[in-house]
């Protein structure tokens, strides 16, 4: 409830890319710093996600990815996060807990992930 941005709100793993790193290298580091997983390999890119805190537009890339670990028990940075879930379509409205209107980007993220996986599922 004490951070600046999202205070009270479910969010996805992730985080920025620091300088001399790329994206991949960047979605290793914060899945590992986050949540003690590996990343074994990313499966698709999700459409880039826009929002503003109020003084600067932040472009978001999200990725449906495989990892490895204790998927039951993550290891979370607990001075950030309070507890985790896995998402389905049953629980999905969950996400919009303590957010805005306007502001449903993790919802919609979610729901996209959610359709991707269906139709890999589906065309198999």
């Amino acid at each position: 409830m004490k951070r600046r941005l999202f205070a009270g709100c479910w969010d996805l793993v992730g985080g920025h890319v620091e300088r001399g790193e790329n994206v991949f290298c960047a979605l290793r580091r914060e899945i590992h710093e986050e949540t003690g997983w590996i990343l074994k390999f990313v499966s698709h890119e999700l459409a880039p996600k826009y929002w503003n805190d109020g003084l600067t537009e932040y472009e978001e890339r999200q990725f449906i990815v495989g990892v490895e670990g204790e998927l039951r028990s993550p290891v979370l940075e607990t001075s950030r996060v309070s507890e985790f879930m896995w998402v389905d379509r049953a629980h999905v409205e969950k996400l919009k807990e303590n957010r805005k209107q306007d502001d449903q980007l993790i919802y919609d993220s979610i729901l996209e992930a959610l359709d991707v996986l269906e139709a890999q599922r589906t065309s198999r």
